[in-house]
């Protein structure tokens, strides 16, 4: 009797053990994503959706500028984070840094759903390093009330004749050095010293006569209530925050203007790095791209998302550019070690 009673324990142990050791299924995974991501840049709803399936935990955190969030990142932030979505220009800058591991492709079983152009795109062939996130362009914002005459240039930024009132400066380094560009008939990626610095003049001349610089989002919000008129601002905030003011507008400038994609990359040192991928997959399966596309109101990178967004935004030619106007404009591309060049621009104009 005491053999069998032996023998029973030493098979309940087993069996504990076996329950105890085995891999949970994913709905029991459990685990916590610490996600980096542009201030109002997805539906809560896809994030609980995701903890459901997962049984994770997802910690958001935002920002308003790359540059805070690049600055973050190599202060230490990067231990602390698992995903971060990042403007396309940063990625292989980030990569040279050292920040981003290596894209493991295999783990993303829903890759194969984006459209081809995105799987080798010109700021990360061959998709080394990111997984494309939203797509979209950089405009003039402006409530049509509050402006005295036309918005389809950015003279209404720089020339003082044709301003059409008072105006905000975008807080991002890129955009707004290449809208300046732009103007003067410059590359957004020029290398010129001359041309920056006669960018950087322009942009001197332009701060003294804006009511400030502002981030995205606050930009949005001050041209709601009326604290500015217009602002350099992405398509697809103003689409959404055109839901809560009609009379908020957005035109691409005649003189062209910048396309572009955000992109997710998985940090070389952030924790819970498979829930990274697991999320990135998670956020590449149809339904779930086409919810944060109709969300943000920005495009889906997710070809077979097409079919699956509202006929208007599908129709929309702030979301989707027709091709004549998507000629005019330009990826900011990585400029290698001559992004110097644009830091000391910037700082300049910043403190003058």
């Amino acid at each position: 009797m005491k053999r069998w009673g032996i023998l029973l324990l030493v098979l309940a142990l087993v069996v504990v053990g076996f329950l105890l050791l085995r891999p949970k299924p994913a709905s029991q995974a459990g685990g916590t994503l610490y996600f980096l991501n542009w201030a109002d840049y997805i539906p809560e709803d896809l994030l609980k959706k995701f903890e459901a399936e997962t049984g994770a935990k997802v910690v958001l955190d935002t920002f308003e500028s790359p540059e805070a969030m690049l600055a973050k990142l190599k202060a230490g932030a990067d231990r602390e984070f698992s995903l971060v979505v990042v403007p396309d220009y940063y990625v292989l800058q980030m990569a040279r840094e050292g920040l981003l591991a290596p894209l493991e492709k295999e783990r993303l079983g829903n890759l194969a759903n984006l459209d081809p152009f995105f799987l080798d795109p010109p700021y990360d062939p061959g998709l080394q390093y990111s997984v494309p996130y939203l797509w979209g362009t950089t405009g003039l914002a402006y409530r049509q009330d509050l402006v005295k005459g036309p918005v389809d240039s950015y003279a209404v930024l720089f020339d003082p004749a044709r301003q059409v009132g008072p105006f905000l400066l975008l807080d991002e380094m890129r955009e707004t050095i290449g809208a300046a560009l732009k103007y003067l008939g410059y590359s957004v990626n020029t290398k010129d010293p001359e041309a920056l610095e006669k960018a950087k003049e322009l942009l001197i001349a332009a701060k003294k006569r804006s009511v400030g610089f502002a981030g995205g989002v606050e930009a949005l919000n001050r041209i709601l209530a009326g604290d500015a008129a217009l602002s350099l601002a992405y398509s697809g905030d103003v689409l959404q925050a055109r839901q809560e003011d009609g009379r908020l507008r957005y035109a691409l400038a005649k003189e062209g203007g910048t396309l572009w994609t955000d992109a997710m990359v998985v940090l070389k040192r952030g924790p819970a790095q498979d829930l990274a991928y697991r999320f990135m997959d998670f956020l590449l399966r149809p339904e779930n791209a086409a919810e944060l596309a109709t969300y943000t109101w920005y495009a889906t990178p997710v070809a077979q998302a097409l079919p699956l967004l509202p006929e208007a935004m599908r129709q929309d030619p702030t979301v989707f550019p027709p091709e004549e106007v998507r000629r005019r404009l330009e990826y900011l591309e990585d400029l290698g070690p001559d992004i110097a060049l644009y830091d000391r621009v910037w700082t300049e104009v910043k403190a003058r």
